[in-house]
């Protein structure tokens, strides 16, 4: 397969889940869902490459599949873990990494908008950015998780 064979697959399956939205099921498992349809449309693909050279069969797929799940699901809890370490957070240190982050201003900016200067901002980011590791790596400990 090649890799723009790779970005058509990828905009094919984004076009069956935005045609399929409608049938998820809101409070169930996005990732699940999502991964259940791409798979099917990766398997589609693949026999139709059937040809070519390199080829998986479907016990490897499945193999794939459940290593690409068990990925997925520990995304899932270092996102959760993160959310409850960012909403821990004290709003001065929130409002940094929101600045930072979430609207994408530079440091620069950053350092315009609330009157510090910058070394003081990139120290205080790495300092919270540390501190979220460690409230992450905490959470995923207690929950077994990695």
């Amino acid at each position: 397969m090649r890799p723009a064979d790779v970005d058509d697959l990828v905009q094919e399956i984004n076009c069956v889940l935005w045609e399929k939205a409608d049938s998820f099921q809101a409070g169930t498992d996005f990732w699940a869902w999502a991964s259940q349809i791409a798979r099917f449309k990766a398997l589609n693909q693949i026999r139709k490459y059937g040809h070519e050279r390199l080829t998986f069969d479907d016990e490897m797929l499945a193999r794939i599949a459940s290593v690409a799940e068990k990925k997925i699901g520990a995304m899932d809890q270092r996102r959760d873990a993160l959310g409850e370490c960012l909403n821990a957070l004290s709003s001065a240190q929130r409002q940094l990494i929101d600045l930072r982050y979430a609207s994408g201003h530079t440091i620069e900016t950053i350092t315009e908008s609330i009157n510090r200067p910058a070394g003081s901002v990139r120290q205080t980011l790495y300092r919270i950015r540390l501190a979220l590791q460690k409230c992450i790596e905490g959470k995923l400990a207690k929950a077994g998780g990695s």
